[in-house]
């Protein structure tokens, strides 16, 4: 398909506005592993939505896009993220609302604790967790197998040496380092934010700090979540631990709604959650 807009260029490297351009505030859409521009099925239709509101939607491309992702990490998203806030801050753009998708999620929490003053609001839609999603598809003794080899070469402070293709092969074929390999694979990793089994005094230090507005959106068809994960009760705790001020009525689950939400219905249905998010804090 394509689409028109406008590309920006700023610290090396680009970031694409759909149409309607220019408006005073600007969603940020940032995709999870393997995502680059264009990629977010919802951008678009979402774009359109929310133009009567003031905001254009504008899809970042990242160092850690589409197959970069291997040797990156959280911090390094947070740091191409807030490059792109200051280039609309310097063009005098309003409001701005940071939306991520699947570990694009992990980005917007990880931004909020940082850097909480340069945005207005985070959108977090399917925040699964990268270690049981992966562990998941791994037989348990090759993961424990392949997970000490990683911890090892972090432990001898040689954490950006490439994994083995065994290791590649269970991340989308995509070359990866010990460092993130870790990050997303092992309990209490950089990227470890989503998971079940993370303690209620984790997840205080970390939806418990957020001071934005914040919505989450759980995708019903998730295909990514372990079967044996009970969502509700994780939306629960995640609400429960955060400042109800900042927490949107609007979070929870989106009817029919796959990992990528292609489904067209199901697009419409997290695009109206997102119009009335905005609306709920007046954004």
């Amino acid at each position: 398909m394509s689409y028109p807009g406008v590309l920006h260029q700023y610290s090396y490297q680009v970031a694409f506005e759909f149409e309607p351009v220019g408006l005073p505030n600007v969603i940020i859409v940032i995709g999870g592993l393997t995502d680059g521009l264009l990629t977010v099925a919802y951008a678009s239709p979402l774009a359109k939505a929310v133009a009567k509101y003031g905001y254009s939607v504008v899809n970042i491309q990242m160092t850690s896009s589409y197959k970069g992702f291997g040797v990156q990490s959280l911090d390094k998203d947070v740091e191409d993220i807030k490059k792109l806030v200051d280039f609309f801050k310097a063009k005098n753009r309003g409001r701005i609302i940071i939306f991520g998708r699947s570990t694009g999620s992990q980005d917007v929490i990880h931004y909020l604790l940082r850097y909480p003053e340069t945005v207005d609001a985070g959108i977090m839609d399917a925040p699964v967790s990268d270690r049981e999603a992966f562990s998941s598809e791994i037989d348990p003794k090759v993961l424990a197998r392949l997970n000490e080899t990683a911890s090892e070469l972090v432990k001898d402070e040689r954490g950006s040496q490439l994994l083995s293709p065994e290791h590649c092969k269970y991340l989308f074929g995509t070359p990866v380092n010990a460092y993130r390999w870790c990050s997303l694979l092992l309990p209490g990793g950089d990227d470890d934010y989503f998971s079940a089994d993370l303690s209620d005094e984790f997840i205080a230090s970390t939806f418990g700090k957020l001071g934005k507005p914040f919505l989450i959106l759980e995708n019903e068809r998730d295909e990514f979540v372990p079967r044996t994960t009970d969502k509700s009760s994780l939306l629960k705790r995640w609400k429960a631990a955060s400042d109800p001020k900042y927490w949107s009525k609007m979070s929870g689950f989106v009817k029919n709604a796959s990992h990528l939400v292609v489904e067209k219905d199901a697009q419409n249905l997290l695009v109206d959650r997102v119009t009335r998010f905005i609306s709920e804090f007046e954004l």
